[in-house]
């Protein structure tokens, strides 16, 4: 994924209409704290506990490695969009008999699709 830790940050704040207020509540720190992890992250990442980092994909409805903008799975390919990298991270981290189920819904939308 592209761009710095706050850029990603804010996107995906912004993409899920929460303001600094709202997602500082849901991690239990301050909107400051929040604002500064947004537009000077290479400070205040490096002494950022992991509960929060954690706190902080849970409350965006991420995965962690979307928050910190690890690459892409190989098989993704490094064009893959941000939405299909932590589709594919979700689905991976899924029982085998959910995954299963997602692969027999898809299945029928394709179905669907084809008529």
């Amino acid at each position: 994924m592209s761009g710095t830790f706050g850029h990603r940050l804010r996107r995906f704040r912004q993409e899920r209409k929460m303001t600094m207020e709202q997602l500082a509540e849901a991690v239990g720190v301050s909107k400051s704290y929040i604002w500064a992890l947004e537009n000077n992250p290479e400070q205040r990442v490096q002494r950022t506990s992991a509960t929060v980092m954690n706190s902080l994909a849970k409350a965006l409805g991420v995965n962690l490695l979307d928050l910190m903008g690890e690459a892409p799975p190989e098989a993704l390919g490094d064009d893959a969009n941000p939405e299909d990298i932590m589709f594919f991270r979700s689905y991976m981290d899924l029982a085998g008999e959910d995954k299963e189920t997602y692969r027999q819904m898809l299945e029928l939308f394709r179905k669907q699709k084809d008529k």
